[in-house]
């Protein structure tokens, strides 16, 4: 490292970041990001299939239950949000520390992780929509619009501005998601925060070595990206800066004292809990919001990375980390499966959640963790391999990367809104 570089890491303030995870906290992310992405195919799941809760006919407690814990996809996402803010920053900032920063070498590790599971669920989407649409036309599933998840239309959907539209992450910038597959938005969302922050961070460190040559134009990059993704997506890069932020005092402050844990999880955790609840019963509007919830989270997520483990808790870890391993494809796959389904076996009508119908239900789940972990393990599992070739086949610019890592286990893609 030189000592130029030195002196602007410390003018920064950046010599402690970032702080190191255990293996535990590494676990603790891992479950909450698998835990996350089942919340939202579980939702998704209980609206295509069941009526909605004001249509239910017999409400019993385990019913209720269902129905309030299968609504919470909207709050998974501003959760993935924060993950996806702390790891990736956090990537951002090991490397620039280090003075091993690349554009090419982290833009291909983005991409390559973001590709590699995208492509197949843009094809898997083609044909599960294609093949709705061939034999299950008539239930209008496919030519009208979803009970539950707003007007579009999924025959409308299924061009090929949409598919290289959500190729390139322009979905709801320039075309709308691409056929049944609603959640794909969330995808454009990572693609501008993985492409602002850093930017955004290399700006703000020319600024501050007073290196105006380069602050200038980044400084315009930065705010003509922001001018383009503007609404939608600019708002909740607030909430994934939030991840960031974490990343920042979790560098700088500890519990010290053991004692104090159990309080603090036990006070921030409440304080989540009362967002996600204010949230589905219409509570006060601050409460309810997504910077709110993404606020306590963050605070919350602050205990939880001091949670240590024994080395008898190992089977945890592993467990966390095969469920976290094919998230990102649950999320991309789970919706035009699911809808083929429902248009298979329930075309005309919703269920009743009866106990027959919520035994249905948990088969049709499980088939789809089945087939998003078995199309994992061809795709999201060979990440790695697939950044190594595609840094092999362009390695023009490849002397500031080398002997720099490719893969980081705990990095994070962010599932959306639902």
């Amino acid at each position: 490292m030189s000592p130029e570089h030195q002196h602007r890491i410390e003018s920064l303030g950046l010599s402690r970041f970032p702080r190191p995870l255990s293996k535990a906290a590494s676990a603790h992310l891992d479950l909450i990001r698998a835990v996350a992405a089942s919340l939202v195919m579980w939702g998704h799941l209980r609206n295509l299939f069941f009526v909605d809760f004001e249509n239910v006919q017999h409400g019993s407690r385990l019913v209720k239950a269902i129905y309030f814990l299968t609504g919470f996809g909207h709050q998974s996402v501003v959760i993935f949000f924060i993950l996806s803010g702390f790891l990736i920053s956090s990537t951002v900032m090991k490397r620039f520390v280090a003075g091993a920063w690349s554009w090419r070498g982290y833009a291909i590790d983005r991409l390559t992780r973001l590709y590699v599971v995208l492509i197949p669920g843009l094809l898997f989407g083609l044909l599960w929509d294609k093949a709705g649409s061939h034999f299950f036309g008539s239930s209008g599933l496919y030519t009208q619009p979803l009970a539950g998840f707003g007007p579009a239309i999924v025959q409308n959907r299924i061009t090929l501005l949409a598919f290289f539209g959500n190729l390139a992450f322009l979905q709801t910038l320039v075309s709308p998601v691409f056929g049944s597959n609603g959640p794909l938005w969330s995808l454009a969302n990572e693609f501008w925060y993985y492409a602002l922050f850093p930017v955004g961070l290399a700006a703000v460190a020319a600024w501050a070595s007073t290196r105006i040559w380069r602050a200038v134009p980044l400084t315009a990059v930065a705010i003509s990206m922001a001018a383009f993704v503007r609404s939608p997506i600019l708002p909740g890069f607030l909430i994934w800066l939030m991840g960031c932020a974490l990343v920042v005092v979790y560098a700088r402050l500890t519990l010290q004292r053991p004692g104090w844990l159990l309080p603090y999880l036990l006070i921030s955790a409440s304080a989540v809990l009362a967002c996600l609840v204010a949230s589905r019963i219409g509570g006060p509007g601050t409460l309810a919001s997504d910077f709110t919830l993404g606020a306590t989270f963050s605070i919350f997520l602050f205990g939880v990375l001091q949670i240590e483990l024994r080395e008898d808790h190992s089977g945890y870890a592993k467990v966390a980390h095969v469920f976290a391993g094919f998230s990102y494809s649950l999320y991309v796959l789970h919706f035009p499966m699911l809808l083929f389904l429902r248009a298979w076996l329930t075309p005309s009508h919703r269920w009743q959640p009866d106990i027959s119908r919520l035994f249905y239900a948990l088969a049709i789940g499980t088939v789809a963790l089945l087939f998003a972990w078995l199309v994992s393990v061809f795709t999201e599992a060979k990440t790695a391999g697939v950044r190594s070739q595609v840094d092999t086949v362009i390695p023009h610019f490849a002397e500031g990367r080398r002997g720099q890592p490719t893969s980081y286990a705990t990095e994070q893609v962010a599932p959306s809104k639902t």
